[in-house]
């Protein structure tokens, strides 16, 4: 049965003529063949895209309502606690200051004194809000408020020491 492929054309007797209509059932035959399946599932793939669209969204709206105040991580809490018993307590010391001093330019010179140390602080807030986790800036913050404190308490018992010498010196006087 071998037979070379060139003459199994070259009669022309097994030739037959084609009918008139034949390209336009073709055309039609193979339109209906190239037609792509539908794939059922098209619609999952479509409505997955639409609820991982919509979720994230949903979440991305939630965050933004939400104040950061509800996520507070501990470590923040303790340093705002602790941030606001030295504020109290400086600003006691500060009143019992003021009351007792009867040097106005020394109480200026402190004034000054504890307005520097407070731009310090706020440096090093902000220092903090940016990295909350950071122990040497929760170090620096806490050593800024006792420094405060304690600068109070000094120049309070300076001045308590020089009342009881200026009294002890009025009655030898």
């Amino acid at each position: 049965m071998k037979q070379d492929i060139r003459t199994l054309f070259t009669e022309e007797d097994d030739l037959k003529p084609l009918p008139k209509n034949h390209r336009s059932e073709f055309a039609d035959k193979l339109k209906k063949q190239s037609k792509p399946k539908q794939n059922p599932y098209t619609w999952l793939g479509a409505a997955g895209i639409l609820i991982m669209a919509l979720t994230i969204g949903f979440n991305a709206l939630e965050m933004e309502t939400k104040p950061e105040q509800n996520q507070v991580s501990p470590i923040v809490a303790q340093v705002e606690a602790v941030e606001a018993a030295y504020l109290k307590d400086i600003e006691t010391e500060w009143q019992s200051f003021v009351a007792i001093a009867d040097d106005a330019i020394l109480v200026e010179r402190f004034r000054k004194k504890l307005k520097d140390l407070d731009a310090d602080y706020q440096d090093i807030s902000l220092q903090f809000k940016d990295d909350s986790n950071n122990i040497l800036v929760i170090e620096a913050l806490v050593e800024n408020l006792q420094t405060r404190l304690q600068i109070l308490k000094d120049i309070q018992k300076h001045i308590n020491i020089l009342n009881q010498n200026n009294e002890h010196h009025e009655k030898s006087i």
